[in-house]
């Protein structure tokens, strides 16, 4: 398990967090995710190839409607 950090604009309530939360829990390589709308981040752990796995969390969130900041 590696841990991924992310900042992540657009949130503005825990529905936010809720929805990000939902969709990032849906990937089996995915464990531990916290999801805080007031500070903007995401924390999460990530099994497997770390980059390709980084990559569709990111592409999931951005997907939904919230901007993953690179």
């Amino acid at each position: 398990m590696t841990k991924l950090d992310l900042k992540i604009e657009g949130m503005t309530c825990g529905s936010c967090s809720r929805a990000i939360t939902a969709r990032v829990s849906k990937f089996d390589f995915t464990s531990d995710v916290e999801i805080d709308h007031e500070a903007g981040t995401g924390v999460m752990n990530i099994s497997g190839d770390f980059e390709n796995n980084r990559t569709q969390v990111v592409n999931a969130i951005n997907k939904i409607g919230y901007k993953v900041v690179e």
